[in-house]
């Protein structure tokens, strides 16, 4: 006799859970690569690294909301330029000196023009009939050496020197930068598209998690469905068990009706 198969596991629960698993591993061995990564970042930028250690954080608990925010906050290119671009102190301290010698032609100028101002305003109340003077001139020759004057031609001269030592230090740092660090360029290139992958990967995962409300609901009309589809199978499984008791209550049926049409068979025989 045919026996009825008992209920199965339930599959679509089963479904759930591994893609849970899953997904939890794909976090963890993110937060891990992000983790190395704040590890890299934290001895240049400590700054950096305490955000990329949230980040990592955040993809291994799958929170949704910090995990954009935290990705969000972090600047490829900046984060691979610091750490492919590791330049000594002695660049660094030519790129300040121009950048702070940019205004101090400007700053010489005008220093020079304010005790020159001074000087002749009391030149000219001194001696009055110098006003026919030119102030260049009179500024030439140091107002009849004036303290704490400079001359026009000595400001000039500084100035210059100044703008060609701000041109010597462009031209050096241009070369370096475009001519000797080709390759750190391509260092830094290929570490920023392997981090905006990772900042990518991570946002994907946390695009891709569910909430529990979701969830939820999508597994309970998962065992719903499973449940009406088990117990269809059932009904048939009944009606084929119905159907073998039928078939074989046929056959005892028909075996005694063979049995006794052979017996009034052997009758009719005797008979005569």
């Amino acid at each position: 006799m045919r026996q009825i198969a008992p209920k199965p596991a339930p599959t679509a629960q089963r479904a759930v859970a591994t893609a849970t698993e899953t997904r939890a591993e794909e976090r963890g061995r993110t937060a891990a690569e992000i983790e190395v990564l704040a590890a890299e970042s934290r001895s240049t930028d400590p700054a950096v690294g305490t955000v990329l250690t949230r980040l990592a954080d955040a993809v291994r608990r799958g929170d949704r909301d910090e995990i954009h925010g935290y990705a969000d906050a972090v600047d490829a290119r900046v984060v691979a330029e610091m750490l492919t671009g590791k330049r000594s102190w002695i660049w660094g301290a030519f790129e300040v000196a121009r950048n702070v010698l940019v205004f101090a032609p400007i700053m010489v100028t005008w220093f020079g023009l304010s005790r020159a101002t001074d000087a002749y305003s009391i030149l000219l109340t001194a001696k009055p009939e110098l006003a026919a003077k030119p102030f260049l001139l009179l500024w030439e020759q140091g107002f009849e050496a004036a303290p704490g004057v400079v001359t026009f031609s000595t400001v000039a001269i500084i100035d210059a020197s100044l703008i060609a030592l701000l041109i010597l230090l462009s031209l050096v740092i241009h070369i370096r930068a475009d001519v000797r660090d080709v390759a750190t360029r391509t260092q830094a290139l290929l570490k920023e598209s392997q981090i905006r992958g990772l900042l990518g990967h991570a946002t994907s995962l946390a695009t891709s998690e569910l909430p529990d409300t979701e969830a939820d609901a999508i597994l309970d009309a998962m065992a719903a469905e499973e449940r009406r589809i088990y117990e269809r199978a059932m009904e048939r499984e009944q009606q084929l068990f119905d159907m073998e008791a039928a078939v074989s209550e046929l056959r005892d049926a028909a075996r005694t009706l063979a049995s006794a049409a052979a017996q009034m068979a052997q009758r009719d025989e005797a008979k005569r």
